[in-house]
Parts: C-alpha cells; structure tokens; sequence
C-alpha cells in the first residue's frame, strides 16, 4: 500500500498482534511467550524502518531532481531517478495489541470466540485514543518524511 502509484501524501494504519517491548521474562513459559512476542513483531518494525529509509531516499532524489540542470535530464540515468523521486510523506500509526499476563504462548492459535472479542475491544479503544491525538492528523515536515505513532506504547495492561 505504501509504494502504491501513483504516490501520495498518506496516513496509514499498521496493526500488529504482538508487541516487541514487554517486560522481562521469568519463566520458560514467559520466555516462550516473549520470544514468539519479538519474532513476529520484528517483521513489522523491519518493514517500516525500510520503508522510512526508502521514502527519506526518494525525497533527497526529488530535492536533487529539482535542482540538476534540465540539459542533464535527457539521459536514462536521470529519467530513472525521475521515475524513483518522491516528496510525499506519510504517518503511520501503529496499533499494536498489547496481551494480557494470561495468554501466555496461545495467542497464535488461540481465536476462540470471547479471544477475539477481547482482542476487538482492545482494538478499538486503541483506535479510539489514537484518533483522539491530534498529532496523529498532523503530516510531517518534507524533511522528516515519515513519522511514526504508538499513542498507546505507555499503557499497562
């Protein structure tokens, strides 16, 4: 959805079932629990932290465009550039569920009923708050590129 074409200024919304901080494991069955926790948690912090560095490089190639004379633009190499230039920026807002002391190693396979229920809930007061701040709705600066938000990181469960 990110390199969707053609680009656009963007407020995107990133939900993710597992949270990569927590605290310190005393037990192998915690241990277990954190472990799955990071795993799957680190494929989505992985792909928006490509992501940022891939936007903040197409934002320096649309400023250098800008400023390369325009006898220098009828080469392959420059239309190339041109086509990768990109000065829109983008929010994303992580909505990460935060699981509760009693799920333990389950919850990759546990989608009972009142699981999921629960899971929804938490879902939506997670929304709720995030859409409640106004930095949210607020795009970054073209130099900052991409900002991204996790209102609810503080919240204990």
């Amino acid at each position: 959805m990110l390199d969707s074409r053609p680009r656009r200024d963007t407020l995107a919304f990133q939900v993710d079932l597992w949270n990569a901080r927590g605290a310190l494991p005393h037990d192998l069955v915690a241990v277990e629990a954190r472990r799955k926790e990071i795993i799957y948690s680190s494929r989505t912090r992985a792909a928006t932290d490509q992501y940022k560095s891939t936007q903040k490089l197409r934002i320096a190639v649309a400023d250098l465009m800008k400023r390369i004379p325009n006898e220098c633009r009828d080469c392959e190499t420059a239309r190339q550039l041109e086509q990768e230039a990109d000065d829109k920026v983008c929010n994303i807002v992580h909505l990460i569920y935060r699981a509760r002391k009693y799920e333990g190693i389950a919850k990759d396979f546990e989608f009972s009923r009142r699981t999921m229920e629960e899971h929804w809930r938490a879902g939506y007061r997670n929304a709720v708050r995030t859409l409640s701040n106004p930095q949210v709705m607020q795009l970054p600066d073209r130099l900052e590129g991409v900002r991204t938000f996790d209102v609810c990181k503080d919240d204990a469960d």
